[in-house]
């Protein structure tokens, strides 16, 4: 007889992934839900001692991989007979007042193991569950398992449940009415009850019997009842009734227990709170997740998104604060992985596991955009920042003020940001404590800058493996501007992809303390030595540990040169006084019909607010001139001088890490007399560089020089008619078939008659931070190919043949097209394309188990009609398929016979290409030929062609924008020659 029984398996899918042993029941309503000793509710597992006897479970084990029986053990003990025992599969791996197993059940069901530490002694294969439903043994009958009501520590239910009642429809969607309204509510052959508070509902709620009539802000929340049937899924609906606002809504909505109860809301002071701020102990400062619902209603008041999901208190000091931020997640267990939403305007990202309702931190009391301002001020740069945009807020129908929507920093930021995977990076915070991954990594970086020369190239190199200086030093660069007062000991946050050519970058977040929040005169604080003497300037604030790294690196003299540069760069253009003026204005604009509203609300008075406005405008005024001061002061870099550049059409200019706006000649910049800046000339397609002139005279597309007191220059472009692309983008697989997946990859094809140096190109796509840089001495001989691989054990496992490849490129490309560029090492952009994964692009190639291949080197390959699909899985590092293909049907024709090929695409929308050939013979003109497009009923469409031609290749391109969809018929007609073909069109 087996002694203990895997008895019930809880899924709470309201919080976490459904995990556990045995499977008996899965809660369906909050009210009963079994919290842990953190207040919070988790998928269970129950067993069962099934004997006389007592057992001790020291050697017993729960697991949910069959290949590792032994992943988590119990504790020493012991299970008394027919004592039941909850086990939390919560992935805590702990034992406090309940047990907490390492792992969680999925929600789409999986196998749970019990055994000892030579058998198996027992195991379910839990199905796929619903929200606190529980899968358990019918407890006279051992053998057999139904989806029940959970009854944890007692007999199972013998009732099983299989069905739902319908979920309860109202008359009058979510949103903003301009006077009061009357809601119905339906579902069919059921009791409906509902409540207006937030609350939720269950029989003991109020009972629908008439339309309820809302005359101010009302949530109302609807569960439908039906006998022998599971209640419905409760339906939350959001009624703003007069609201004026000009920013989006977010409404969320939790029971009020959730919040405010004294023992378990996550709002709420609690028994733990003490009086002096910030009230450790208080139950804002616990680390609690609790179920809600979010609504968000667009600019224009339309529903954007309605979405379950878990919430808990964020931030640290401010929780304190009476409005308090929070972090609002979507995962499985609320039956939302993730939310799918363009929630911040022209974002690229569209797919978030979390975001954050922030109350501006530190600022709450002040501007509430102050450190939104700052991190805006250089998204456009390469740095990781967090994308803002603010809210009027409602919690259960209730005013909350304005919140900023902000990103979340976690593993899934840098995944969607960055293209790599969440669990395939090492992210740190402070002093190299672990948030994800390991630190060791970066560790072997400190111990070598701790203990070497930086001086040499050879530290430069080992450095420029290690982090990614650029971005480094930008950061750096910014908390300096900013007088971020609250860093570099406190937030700072650091991630690298882990692989072996993974470089650290830095995130910027919680910049409050920056641009004159608690000083008057901010601006003319010397952050710069606050960062780089060494010195402790106040206990706690800046301690050695916290600015070893820049202090060491730039000894370096080629970092500190770049530094500098980098400094004066961003003073010439992000942090120009006018536009961190102008943007100051835009953030207090947008939120001047709001803002009156969120500052009575929480008792901040008008002058508060217009005062540090002016606090941060009069920093954005004065701060260049005294960073200026700085600079030139701790690194002796001599006067200010002043560069004025000036172009010809035909080129841009890049000035150190600046790239000049063409429409914006002649330009101005402040640099330093001692400081070596580096200008490069980068001509545009069709154009060449002739030199440059005023006062310094080169040939050289890249010149390093000292600006003087007043230095021009002018930059000096010609068309090039001679110019093309010597390098193509000649193959492009981006999707690749499930049964052959070689990983994305590109070919690249040499067109010239002659080697070409690749040695510091680069290759990357529509995201700015991916780029493949080419090592040096990298050729490519004359008609020649190269392929750049995503991933190598993938390529090579699907082309061992193919030897001239370089990677990894480090990510990959979007199954549903973007841009893609070549670019020289001068910056000059050799080739780029956006292709896409609809006609007239060969859609063949999305998935199907075709690439892309460029039909002609000599065409354009911007354009999807000079494209086809290949055959099979593509020719990667050799000729293209379709062009061996068509160059053999083309060779075979020509030789004493004319021919039609088949359009290309077909099917097409709107352009295809039609090819025909016309024999070499003693007769080299043939008269009348003719192309001619026709209908399926033979009605004349298009003539293409109607003209004397010679004997030869012809390519003919159709365009039937202003036709519609269907089978067309096209024919070639010369001497006595007459052939058709069809083609479909699609659209």
């Amino acid at each position: 007889m087996k002694k203990l029984l895997i008895l019930f398996i809880l899924l709470f899918t309201i919080y976490t992934d459904a995990q556990s042993i045995l499977i008996n029941e899965v809660l369906s309503s909050n009210k009963v839900t079994i919290l842990d000793e953190d207040g919070e509710p988790s998928d269970w597992i129950e067993i069962y001692n099934n004997i006389e006897n007592e057992i001790n479970l020291q050697n017993y084990f729960l697991s949910d991989d069959s290949l590792n029986l032994k992943k988590w053990q119990f504790e020493n003990r012991v299970l008394a007979p027919q004592e039941y025992l909850l086990i939390f599969a919560s992935d805590k791996d702990t034992v406090m007042n309940y047990h907490h197993t390492n792992f969680k059940i999925s929600a789409n069901g999986e196998k749970i193991i019990l055994s000892d530490s030579n058998q198996i002694i027992d195991q379910v294969n839990v199905p796929k569950l619903t929200n606190d439903i529980s899968y358990g043994r019918i407890f006279n009958d051992f053998s057999n398992w139904e989806i029940q009501n959970p009854t944890p520590g007692f007999e199972n239910s013998d009732e099983e449940i299989t069905q739902f009642a319908d979920s309860v429809v109202t008359s009058m969607p979510s949103g903003v009415y301009s006077s009061a309204i009357s809601v119905e509510l339906s579902a069919e052959e059921s009791e409906i009850y509902y409540t207006l508070d937030g609350s939720d509902p269950d029989t003991s709620s109020t009972k629908y019997t008439a339309p309820i009539d809302i005359v101010k802000n009302t949530i109302v929340k609807t569960i439908s009842y039906k006998e022998n049937l599971k209640p419905s899924h409760v339906s939350h609906n959001s009624y703003f009734i007069d609201v004026d606002t000009d920013l989006p809504i977010i409404s969320l909505i939790t029971d009020p227990v959730n919040l405010f109860s004294d023992s378990l809301g996550i709002y709420a002071n609690g028994p733990g709170w003490t009086p002096n701020p910030p009230h450790h102990g208080a139950n804002f400062w616990m680390d609690w997740e609790r179920p809600a619902h979010v609504q968000f209603f667009e600019d224009d008041k339309n529903l954007g998104f309605s979405e379950n999901c878990g919430i808990e208190i964020y931030g640290a000091y401010t929780r304190s604060f009476a409005q308090k931020s929070f972090s609002v997640k979507f995962k499985e267990p609320y039956n939302s992985s993730a939310l799918e939403y363009e929630l911040f305007p022209g974002f690229d990202i569209k797919t978030f596991k979390s975001f954050i309702l922030r109350n501006s931190g530190n600022d709450f009391q002040f501007t509430h955009f102050r450190d939104a301002m700052m991190q805006s001020l250089i998204k456009d740069l390469d740095i990781d920042y967090l994308e803002y945009r603010p809210a009027a807020t409602y919690i259960n129908g209730e005013y909350w003020g304005i919140y900023n929507i902000r990103e979340k920093i976690s593993e899934h930021y840098i995944a969607n940001r960055h293209g790599v995977k969440a669990d395939s990076i090492d992210m740190l915070e402070g002093n190299m404590e672990v948030i994800h991954g390991d630190s060791l990594h970066y560790e072997e970086l400190i111990n070598f800058i701790s203990n070497n020369v930086l001086t040499t190239d050879e530290a430069y190199k080992y450095i420029d493996k290690k982090i990614d200086i650029d971005n480094c030093l930008l950061y750096f660069a910014a908390e300096v501007y900013y007088n971020s007062q609250d860093w570099p000991a406190n937030n700072i946050k650091y991630w690298r992809e882990r692989k072996e050519n993974g470089k650290w970058k830095w995130i910027l977040f919680d910049l409050d303390f920056g641009f004159n929040l608690y000083e008057t005169s901010g601006q003319s604080e010397n952050h710069l030595t606050y960062l780089l003497s060494g010195i402790e300037t106040r206990p706690g604030s800046n301690p050695p540990w916290s600015t070893l790294l820049p202090r060491k690196i730039l000894e370096n003299p080629k970092i500190k040169n770049k530094f500098i540069n980098l400094i004066s760069d961003l003073l010439n253009s992000n942090f120009k006084s006018d536009r961190v003026v102008s943007l100051i204005n835009q953030m207090k604009n947008r939120l001047s019909v709001e803002g009156p509203k969120h500052r009575k609300r929480w008792g901040i008075s008008d002058f508060t607010f217009n005062d540090h406005v002016q606090r941060m405008t009069k920093f954005a005024q004065e701060r260049p001139n005294y960073l200026r001061g700085f600079v030139r002061n701790f690194f002796n870099t001599g006067e200010d001088g002043q560069i004025t550049i000036n172009s010809s059409k035909g080129g841009r200019i890049k000035i150190n890490s600046l790239n000049l706006d063409s429409n914006n000649y002649p330009w101005i910049g402040k640099y330093f007399f001692n400081v070596p800046i580096e200008v490069i000339a980068i001509p545009d397609n069709g154009y060449k560089f002739d030199g440059w002139s005023e006062d310094y005279f080169s040939t050289e597309t890249k010149i390093s020089l000292n600006v003087a007191r007043s230095t021009f220059l002018t930059a000096n472009f010609s068309v090039d008619s001679s110019t093309a692309n010597e390098i193509v983008i000649n193959e492009i697989n981006y999707n690749s078939l499930d049964e052959f997946d070689s990983g994305d990859w590109i070919e690249l094809y040499n067109r010239k008659d002659s080697e070409i140096d690749l040695s510091n190109w680069y290759f990357s796509d529509s995201d700015t931070s991916h780029k493949f840089i080419f090592p040096s001495e990298t050729k490519i001989a004359p008609k020649s190919f190269m392929v750049l691989v995503e991933n190598d054990s993938l390529f090579t496992s699907k082309f061992p043949e193919v030897e001239n490849y370089l990677g990894e490129l480090g990510f990959g490309f979007n199954g549903s097209g973007e841009f893609m560029k070549l670019v020289d090492a001068d910056e000059k952009v050799v080739d780029s394309l956006t292709y896409d994964d609809n006609l007239p692009w060969p859609i063949e190639a999305d998935g199907k188990g075709n690439t892309l291949e460029l039909v002609d080197a000599d065409t354009d390959n911007s354009i999807g009609v000079s494209w086809k699909a290949s055959t099979n899985n593509g020719t990667p590092g050799k000729v293209n398929s379709v062009l061996v293909s068509i160059e053999e049907e083309k060779s075979a024709n020509l030789k004493n016979e004319f021919s039609l090929l088949q359009n290309y695409p077909n099917p097409f929308n709107p352009i295809t290409i039609i090819e025909y050939s016309i024999p070499f013979s003693d007769i080299r003109e043939i008269s009348n030929v003719s192309l001619v497009i026709y209908d399926i009923l033979g009605k004349v469409v298009k003539v293409l062609v109607s003209e004397k031609q010679n004997s030869g290749n012809y390519k003919v391109e159709f365009n039937a924008e202003n036709l519609s969809s269907g089978i067309y018929f096209y024919t070639l007609k010369a001497g006595n020659f007459i052939h058709s073909k069809k083609m479909i069109l699609l659209k």
